[in-house]
């Protein structure tokens, strides 16, 4: 595919085509490309709760810990929904922290953003079929040498290449709150629909204990099977948690309210 404008330097455009699954492309990058790791500064790089987990994990830290050492709260402009982000070093270039001279320190399990580039993502709901659809485009910045060079291949094959399904197809539905809150344009939210989304999106610790510390379970039915589950496997926590989210902040009845009690305060969906 011909870039629409030769780039220089910084500059940045995306490509106005969509692409799909089986649209081609070419891309290549390695410790050999003289634009090796200078895509790895000034980013705005949002971090999906599967995200937080495998880096987490990978660095030993606490959810807190590393909430606190590495990310940024950032609130989405289209949904107006609040997320966490990576935070840039304070040096002049604004790098990855994970960045190093031989490259990304944390690769195995680098951010689902990382994984995609150049190629941007999102996801609609198409009416007319009933069903959401996936969209892609191709993100084309000044410095990269790696864009239109190596073997082609297809936008499915680039994906699986960078091990993305396996990260992305837990989180889904995770995407689709954002996307029907987006659908929704602008309008007024409760800062309490605001702090349970946040929480479940980049802390199932602090989720765990809401669960089993609140009065959580005397407000909802939730298996016995999934209780232990969510005890111990955090995707399966955050998986319960946004069918929780769909059920508090849409109505969906994905999660069964038990019978309220005059003391329990019902949340105000979007």
């Amino acid at each position: 595919m011909d870039a629409i404008t030769n780039l220089r330097g910084l500059d940045k455009i995306i490509v106005p085509i969509r692409l799909t699954s089986s649209s081609k492309i070419k891309f290549q990058c390695y410790p050999g490309v003289p634009c090796f790791k200078l895509c790895c500064s000034g980013l705005f790089l949002p971090l999906t709760p599967y995200d937080i987990i495998k880096i987490r994990d990978k660095l030993r830290l606490t959810t807190d810990e590393f909430l606190i050492l590495y990310t940024e709260p950032f609130i989405l402009p289209k949904s107006g929904l609040p997320i966490v982000r990576l935070k840039m070093r304070e040096n002049e270039e604004k790098t990855c922290p994970f960045l190093s001279e031989g490259g990304c320190t944390i690769y195995e399990v680098r951010p689902l953003a990382c994984r995609y580039y150049p190629l941007g993502f999102g996801m609609f709901r198409n009416r007319d079929e009933g069903k959401n659809e996936d969209i892609y485009y191709l993100i084309k910045e000044g410095f990269c040498q790696g864009i239109d060079s190596g073997e082609e291949m297809t936008v499915e094959e680039y994906r699986i290449s960078q091990g993305i399904p396996e990260l992305e197809e837990p989180i889904k539905e995770w995407g689709e709150i954002i996307m029907r809150k987006e659908s929704f344009g602008p309008m007024e939210v409760s800062e309490k629909s605001l702090q349970l989304f946040f929480m479940v999106s980049s802390n199932p610790e602090r989720f765990r204990a809401f669960v089993f510390e609140s009065k959580f379970l005397d407000m909802f039915e939730v298996p016995e099977e999934t209780i232990e589950e969510i005890k111990k496997d955090d995707l399966k926590l955050l998986q319960f948690g946004f069918k929780w989210l769909k059920t508090v902040l849409f109505g969906d009845k994905l999660v069964k309210r038990k019978k309220e009690s005059p003391s329990v305060k019902k949340i105000k969906p979007f």
